[in-house]
């Protein structure tokens, strides 16, 4: 579904990316892990369209998306859930959600889709008049990962969704990928958190200074010596 090779990206004159190759199958749910800084935002804002590569191949479904830009990365069925939470704070959780839903490729399935994560989010159903400036960082975590679904992916980035999070939460959060995935969304997690992310994903990439350092299947990952050492500590 997604095949990128030798990717070279970054901000003005700066490379961030060198060289990074990565791929995602159909019904994958695939983890990129790294510390803080390693290129894992760089590496999907890329492939959001929010940033132009210099270099490399970005496919998606077998058509050319590098440097197409967003919209036309929304467009082939990619969505992208920032870090940080960055909700429509002065807006109800429903109008977020709308607004997730603007594109015309998703419009016919707003009101369907809307159930949808109401059935997967209960607390956003019970909120849904509420400003979302006013939630607690887990909820507004939930409206993201919802606004991202109101687009109708077929490959649903995350960048990051435990930060900040508590422990209950993040597990109600991965909780919500693992049957997001299980029902055939493709998702491309990015974490930090790599005990947790090698466990519900399929395969992973280790990322360093911008460069794939280690790939492989998350079992074997989390198994692999230089791993543990590097990001799971004695386990």
């Amino acid at each position: 579904m997604l095949e990128i090779s030798g990717l070279v990206s970054g901000y003005g004159r700066i490379s961030i990316l060198h060289g990074i190759d990565l791929r995602v199958e159909k019904g994958e749910l695939v983890a990129l892990v790294g510390v803080n800084g390693a290129g894992k935002t760089t590496l999907m804002k890329t492939i959001a369209g929010l940033i132009r590569p210099t270099a490399g191949r970005i496919a998606f479904e077998g058509s050319e998306i590098a440097g197409e830009g967003a919209e036309r990365a929304v467009a082939a069925g990619i969505a992208l859930v920032p870090e940080g939470r960055m909700v429509f704070p002065r807006m109800t959780v429903w109008e977020n959600l709308m607004l997730g839903g603007v594109h015309p490729r998703a419009r016919p399935y707003r009101e369907a889709t809307l159930e949808r994560i109401f059935d997967l989010f209960p607390r956003l159903a019970e909120r849904r008049d509420q400003k979302a400036a006013t939630m607690s960082g887990g909820e507004q975590q939930m409206l993201v990962i919802g606004r991202g679904l109101m687009a109708q992916p077929k490959l649903l980035i995350l960048d990051e969704p435990s930060l900040g999070l508590s422990p209950l939460l993040v597990q109600e959060t991965y909780g919500a990928l693992r049957k997001l995935n299980a029902d055939g969304l493709t998702i491309l997690l990015a974490e930090q958190n790599v005990k947790l992310s090698l466990a519900v994903s399929n395969r992973g990439y280790v990322i360093e200074n911008g460069k794939i350092v280690l790939t492989g299947a998350s079992s074997d990952l989390a198994r692999d010596p230089a791993t543990r050492k590097a990001y799971l500590g004695r386990l």
